[in-house]
């Protein structure tokens, strides 16, 4: 459907997108509500069985020869009967106020159900693994590797969920990742209603928050998330989980650190079992995740250790339970990537090749890109102060999770910063290639600082703020408005030319029989049609190469690479004249053209698209 219905109404695809979606995040409640308690934060729940069946289908799948099919039902019955004893013995299985969110958010769920792929990366990896696993049903080898995506060593955790989903719809979801990544959103809302009500003093379990306070967790952790941005969250990037799985470790840790304080000890032993589960499912996100999970870790320990009524022994003796499962789940994917993806990711690179002299010009970098992002920096330098402030004084529980942010955000980038000299080389890190994606990972973390600050500020200066209950039903109409203003922003897929490349390429499939041979040029791309056409054409091994405007080839080069490659066919997108001399057909940019090798050198034209 064209227009602006057609950015909330597509297909019946949709309505299996949305309903898979939801029983796949309702399983994992299920599974975390029951190991969770009683008395859980009710955030964790899906989290935990996140990381549970991310335990599962890692462990399975590097150490035995079952299938993801024969996994995926395990969980499914775990999850069933998890679920009956959870609200057997709690009488709730989801947090109280869900459906409030959910009819809040209906409009931006709709419209994300029907979105399709359109980012470079997820047609290079974020949709490409995934769709092979749901054609293989277990995890790559050497053998089918170069089917996946470019970062196929990557580990699985966040590919699990598309699996998942796809599994329940019986095909691949494309848009079960951007799905899920709003539905994340939505479950943290929740946390930072938690937090704001425990500023306020007022430390309930599982009661039903109102409209406004529904509205307002949902305005925290979207719009008024100073990370939030479309083309990350609203595809299926792994950015958003990254950043919900570090919030809520973060949360839950400190949480764990006041139960220690306050002598609860048992309650302590409980929660740091959830922070290990969190790191866990946190290092099984994506690779560099791990530095993620040690960052929130030393936050933690300089949190507890600076307490001063908390002992030393009792924060080291939570260690084992907040570190094994995430040494087990790395370690393992470790053995793996050591026998079937060597050589499949990114390594420091040698001593030799460090870049220690532009420290300087990447740290100008680093503050240049953040100088943009005005929101964020100011917070990022409110934790930092109020971090600082709370080390030096701890007296309050605002104190400890002001230092536990602050360290989180400090040591996140200098992480980033010795990668951009040990691992990126000299152009991406002087460019400091994607550091304001990498900074979106702590974006949470910022919301549950805020959250928790404004109950305080809200208890604090409550009786004189009775012109604020004159606005306070904003928040809803900001919510359920915010879609339909901004859907033709929000359906960025639906832009050109990535649809018509995809119209394109998916075309090729009834195109181009098995043991062709393509090459796409696209002289005044960047290479995005070609990455379009891999992931449409699947593996086949049909897709060969590209040139793009990063290929300066002479007319005599071009020749020479087209006789050397012997390709059976050509994608054309847009022209370059010397090149078209070389090929000898007649063509204008107005069109896109597949061409087909003729017997006697030459080529033909036997298809072409107009250009919208």
């Amino acid at each position: 459907m064209t227009g602006y219905i057609g950015n909330f109404v597509n297909d019946s695809e949709q309505i299996i997108a949305l309903a898979s979606v939801a029983v796949m995040w309702l399983g994992l409640t299920a599974l975390g509500a029951y190991a969770g308690g009683p008395k859980r934060f009710e955030t964790t729940a899906p989290f935990l069985g996140w990381a549970f069946a991310s335990t599962v289908f890692t462990l399975g799948g590097v150490f035995t020869t079952v299938s993801f099919t024969t996994i995926g039902l395990i969980l499914a019955a775990l999850a069933v009967l998890s679920g009956f004893l959870a609200y057997r013995r709690d009488g709730y299985l989801i947090p109280a106020g869900t459906y409030k969110i959910i009819i809040l958010a209906l409009p931006i769920l709709v419209l994300v159900s029907g979105m399709a792929g359109s980012q470079w990366d997820e047609f290079s990896n974020w949709l490409t693994t995934p769709k092979l696993l749901i054609e293989i049903h277990t995890f790559p080898t050497e053998e089918n590797a170069h089917r996946g995506g470019n970062l196929i060593a990557n580990p699985f955790g966040w590919h699990y969920i598309n699996y998942m989903a796809s599994s329940i719809g019986g095909r691949f979801l494309e848009s079960a990742g951007a799905l899920t990544n709003v539905i994340i959103l939505l479950t943290f809302s929740f946390a930072s209603i938690r937090l704001i009500r425990t500023g306020m003093g007022q430390e309930y379990y599982n009661i039903d928050p109102s409209w406004k306070l529904c509205a307002i967790g949902v305005l925290s952790t979207t719009l008024l998330n100073t990370t939030f941005a479309q083309k990350v969250a609203l595809t299926a990037y792994v950015d958003v989980s990254t950043a919900a799985v570090t919030g809520l470790t973060a949360v839950i840790g400190w949480h764990m650190l006041g139960a220690l304080r306050d002598g609860r000890h048992k309650e302590s032993l409980q929660l740091a079992l959830q922070v290990g589960f969190l790191m866990a499912l946190l290092v099984n996100l994506k690779q560099s995740t791990m530095a993620m999970a040690v960052i929130i870790l030393g936050a933690l320990l300089l949190a507890g250790l600076r307490d001063p009524k908390i002992k030393i022994y009792d924060v080291i003796s939570l260690l084992p339970r907040m570190i094994i499962p995430a040494i087990i789940i790395y370690s393992t994917w470790r053995y793996y990537i050591a026998q079937e993806l060597t050589g499949n990711e990114m390594n420091i690179l040698p001593y030799s090749s460090w870049i220690v002299e532009y420290i300087p010009q990447i740290l100008k970098a680093m503050l240049s890109t953040l100088s943009k992002k005005g929101a964020y920096l100011l917070l990022m330098a409110v934790i930092i102060c109020f971090g600082i402030r709370g080390f030096a004084h701890y007296k309050t529980p605002f104190d400890r999770f002001a230092t536990i942010a602050a360290a989180i955000f400090i040591g996140h980038n200098a992480f980033l910063l010795f990668s951009y000299v040990t691992v990126f080389g000299k152009t991406d890190a002087l460019k400091v290639s994607s550091y304001w994606r990498y900074n979106m990972q702590l974006g949470l973390v910022g919301v549950a600082f805020c959250a928790y600050g404004a109950g305080i500020l809200w208890q604090r200066y409550k009786g004189s703020k009775h012109w604020l209950k004159n606005l306070s039903w904003l928040p809803v109409i900001l919510i359920i408005l915010a879609p339909f203003i901004f859907a033709n922003k929000l359906r960025f897929d639906r832009l050109q030319p990535v649809s018509h490349y995809r119209t394109v390429a998916k075309d090729l499939k009834g195109l181009l029989a098995k043991g062709s041979t393509l090459c796409v040029i696209d002289p005044q791309g960047s290479g995005e049609s070609a990455v379009i056409a891999r992931y449409e054409l699947g593996g086949d091994g049909i897709y060969k190469s590209y040139l793009s405007v990063f290929h300066d080839l002479k007319k005599e080069n071009f020749r020479s690479s087209l006789i050397d490659q012997d390709y059976s066919h050509l994608l054309i997108h847009s022209q370059r004249s010397e090149w078209r001399e070389v090929l000898g057909v007649e063509m204008d940019n107005s069109h896109s053209y597949l061409l087909e090798a003729m017997h006697n050198g030459g080529w033909e034209i036997i298809k072409n698209w107009k250009k919208p």
